[in-house]
């Protein structure tokens, strides 16, 4: 079950990453997030009437803990984006986000064999075959930075996240979400930025809340379910992610990096198999 909701999780973020992406051409990136991060708050608000939720003050606080990696992953993402590839953001935040979960689960006792570290290696690996694959692109140290700060902050972001009690429900991801929105408020506010998207301009953040409020959600359900596949299913969305690029956006994809996307996803079904 924890594969599932992992899965379908990674499944919604792609669908936020879309509508985040698309948003973020006319509208900027802090005014998207601002957006995206409060409606997938209300979102996550929602789900805490359809699901059994308790209220629990220390999932409460990891939620917020969590909101704060949310906040810098996702405005250094689609700032990534704006700048180079998916190709070479999604693995790279993707490997993260395996990884520190990972190693999280493994560190707090969960149990892990060797086909399971042996499929995180073979993500790493993949990683190195898009970074290098993609050396002719436009922006790929660019892409490189951005995507390993929104590595981090996600990772991070997705840890916190394990520890939760499977009676808290979706309130964690209520916490996460609203920290995240404030954060991205102050940093457009420090940068006076707008805060809002303009008129016209508003559906596909809004559209993209909606998607994030369901990955939180589906993420948490999952790790609280089964710690190990669920992180590690919750980074599948490269696949999702460089595919949309592809169709929607025209992203060029060179066939080093199809390899490396492959060997990442080989590696993620080794941990779920493991």
């Amino acid at each position: 079950m924890g594969a599932l909701l992992g899965a379908l999780s990674s499944i919604s973020v792609g669908g936020s990453e879309m509508f985040g992406r698309q948003g973020s051409r006319t509208a900027g990136v802090l005014a998207v997030g601002v957006v995206s991060q409060g409606l997938a708050a209300v979102t996550a608000l929602a789900l805490v009437l359809v699901l059994p939720s308790e209220l629990s003050w220390p999932d409460l606080g990891r939620g917020a803990i969590s909101g704060i990696g949310f906040g810098v992953g996702m405005v250094a993402y689609l700032g990534g984006l704006l700048r180079s590839s998916s190709t070479v953001i999604s693995p790279t935040v993707a490997t993260l986000t395996v990884v520190i979960p990972f190693g999280t689960a493994v560190i707090g006792g969960e149990q892990a064999s060797t086909l399971a570290f042996g499929g995180v290696g073979v993500a790493i690996l993949g990683l190195v075959f898009i970074t290098v694959g993609g050396r002719a692109a436009v922006g790929v140290r660019k892409g490189l930075l951005w995507g390993a700060t929104s590595g981090l902050g996600y990772g991070i972001g997705l840890a916190v996240l394990i520890d939760t009690s499977s009676s808290s429900g979706s309130w964690p991801a209520v916490t996460q979400r609203v920290v995240a929105c404030i954060l991205t408020v102050a940093l457009a506010t420090g940068r006076r930025s707008p805060v809002m998207p303009p008129r016209g301009a508003r559906w596909p953040p809004l559209f993209s809340g909606i998607f994030g409020g369901l990955a939180s959600t589906l993420y948490i359900l999952g790790v609280q379910a089964d710690a190990l596949p669920a992180a590690v299913t919750g980074a599948m969305f490269p696949a999702i992610s460089v595919a949309l690029g592809r169709l929607v956006f025209g992203d060029a994809v060179r066939p080093p990096q199809v390899m490396g996307l492959g060997l990442v996803l080989v590696g993620v079904t080794g941990v779920v198999a493991g």
